[in-house]
């Protein structure tokens, strides 16, 4: 592994390739609502003068796999400087805005958000679900640009992943960006965990309300697994729907949301020997026979320690 790091000073402009003064640097990526961070530990050298704001890079060989911005400063009597650095989608993070969208996708979405915000983008995939209405007030552009993406995996069952491509905004199908990668007992993994729950995100009724202006009533539709009840209880969750939405629009919508739900959430932390093209919003395979798991998972956060090379991942089922 050929890793490098860089800083730019972003007051006077002098660059610097800091990769022999690293004594540790931690690259965590998350799928959802967090930015990407490069956590390092410098030697201190009056040449470099970390500011607030400098650029730090992380690339492998001539692959470049972070550009961000210095958000943390923090310096100890043993002459060490600890950096903290976010990608751009810190910026979507950090501001907060009102939009009113109608039949607009996600991808849309995000493209006016990187516009209004004059943040740069990449390569954006067209979403395919036009979302009839979305009313955000006050909300960050985080929270907005995952809400559009969450609609989107509700109604189409297509899940998306939005992230800083070194410097560049994406959204990327998660189906076509599996890494053609195996972890398992004979390969890469050196620990795990396998955790099933019905506690996070699980529901096997769903109930769905519309405000009907003809009646002044709330016309209540419900979707549930009797099944499942009886053996998990009752687990509901409720949603108003946009009172523009037919009958045969909130019957499609309950019965999606009821087969994303309907299940217990299938979960993985996983130890392995370091591999740079893994990081959260991909999806790899894992295979490991002592508790029959073979199959596709979701990256929900990746943690590599750059330096002992491992790395440790939460996953999901896809």
């Amino acid at each position: 592994m050929a890793i490098s790091i860089l800083y730019q000073n972003n007051v006077t402009g002098a660059a610097h390739d800091v990769t022999t003064l690293i004594t540790a640097a931690k690259w965590t990526t998350k799928r959802s609502g967090s930015p990407a961070s490069l956590t390092v530990t410098a030697i201190v050298d009056d040449a470099v003068a970390w500011n607030p704001g400098g650029i730090l890079v992380l690339k492998n060989g001539s692959t470049g796999l972070f550009y961000g911005y210095v958000v943390k400063i923090s310096q100890n009597e043993k002459d060490q400087v600890q950096v903290t650095a976010y990608d751009q989608t810190w910026y979507l993070k950090k501001n907060k805005e009102t939009y009113v969208f109608t039949g607009k996708r996600a991808d849309q979405i995000v493209k006016q958000i990187a516009e209004d915000f004059k943040l740069k983008t990449g390569t954006l995939a067209n979403t395919g679900y036009a979302i009839p209405s979305m009313i955000e007030d006050g909300q960050t552009l985080f929270d907005i640009a995952l809400k559009a993406i969450d609609l989107t995996l509700i109604n189409t069952g297509k899940m998306f992943v939005l992230w800083d491509d070194f410097g560049s905004l994406r959204i990327t199908d998660v189906e076509k960006s599996k890494l053609d990668l195996f972890v398992g007992d004979s390969s890469l993994a050196t620990g795990y965990t396998y955790e099933t729950d019905i506690d996070s995100e699980t529901y096997n009724k769903i109930k769905l309300v519309r405000d009907n202006k003809e009646t002044g009533k709330r016309d209540v539709y419900i979707f549930q697994d009797s099944n499942n009840i009886t053996f998990w209880g009752t687990l509901q969750d409720y949603e108003s729907v946009d009172e523009d939405m037919n009958e045969a629009q909130i019957k499609e919508r309950g019965g999606q949301m009821l087969e994303l739900y309907n299940r217990p959430t299938k979960s993985f932390e996983v130890k392995a020997l370091l591999d740079l093209s893994v990081r959260a919003g991909r999806a790899l395979y894992i295979g490991i026979e002592k508790v029959g798991v073979s199959a596709f998972f979701i990256v929900e956060e990746a943690s590599a320690d750059l330096l002992k090379e491992e790395m440790s991942l939460k996953l999901k089922v896809v």
